[in-house]
């Protein structure tokens, strides 16, 4: 019998795994293996773009660390989306540089951060890399016995909660691409401004699972809050694909 019950508790935890991978990585997944996989150029800027988003959280953390006024909730978040959007920009700049610097020996166009794909294979590697790291506990606990619970939140698992808002972020920061490649372009302030305020106002929507409960607020404000990006950036690639066939 005890044998049984420990079979039953780790395929148990494997569906729950299974489960949570399916609900955070499964969106930008299907987004990858349609739009980006076939081509070898655009998995290499989402790579790099993953990797700026690691190196940009990386450094949030450690100034979080070395710095005690950073340490409260609300300022490490101000950090954490500040380094973000500053890693978004330098990724630009330097696939534009790069861009520049290989128009002169050749007419492909390698890097060209301007681009639609690129844009999406950019989006995708930071939305790949903030999915793993914030999946990394949550899968952790999956593969335990049963699922685990928060006194905050009842109305959720721990890793159903987590999945959720990992899926909804990683779709966030697609989208927050879209935008801040938009306002690059137009060295429209006004633009990038509204990007981080997006991104702020989404990342604090986060810290409200601390909260009784919670966890429902921080989803509906974040997943309307995702909503309402996606349409501006809906309305912003409509309006440039009717420029382009006119």
């Amino acid at each position: 019998r005890r044998l049984v019950k420990k079979g039953d508790e780790l395929s148990m935890g494997l569906l729950l795994f299974a489960g949570c991978c399916l609900i955070a990585l499964g969106p930008i997944t299907i987004v990858f293996l349609s739009a980006i996989a076939p081509n070898a150029e655009l998995v290499v800027l989402m790579i790099l773009s993953g990797y700026v988003w690691v190196c940009s959280v990386a450094v949030a953390s450690l100034l979080s660390l070395v710095l005690p006024v950073l340490q409260s909730t609300f300022r490490s978040i101000l950090c954490a989306v500040v380094m973000q959007e500053f890693g978004r920009y330098a990724y630009y700049a330097f696939c534009s540089a790069a861009e520049r610097r290989v128009r002169k020996l050749t007419s492909q166009k390698l890097f060209h951060p301007d681009s639609f794909d690129s844009i999406l294979a950019s989006g995708l590697g930071f939305g790949f890399a903030s999915a793993l790291v914030q999946l990394g506990r949550p899968l952790e606990l999956a593969l335990g016995p049963g699922s685990s619970y928060t006194s905050t939140c009842r109305a959720f698992s721990f890793q159903l909660n987590s999945a959720i808002h990992t899926s909804v972020m990683a779709m966030l920061n697609l989208i927050l691409m879209v935008l801040a490649v938009e306002g690059y372009k137009r060295r429209s302030r006004l633009r990038v401004a509204a990007v981080f305020l997006i991104h702020l106002l989404a990342s604090t929507a986060t810290s409200l699972n601390s909260l009784q409960d919670g966890c429902l607020i921080s989803l509906c404000l974040l997943t309307a809050v995702t909503l309402l990006a996606g349409v501006w950036a809906g309305k912003q690639l409509g309006r440039e694909l009717r420029e382009v066939g006119t």
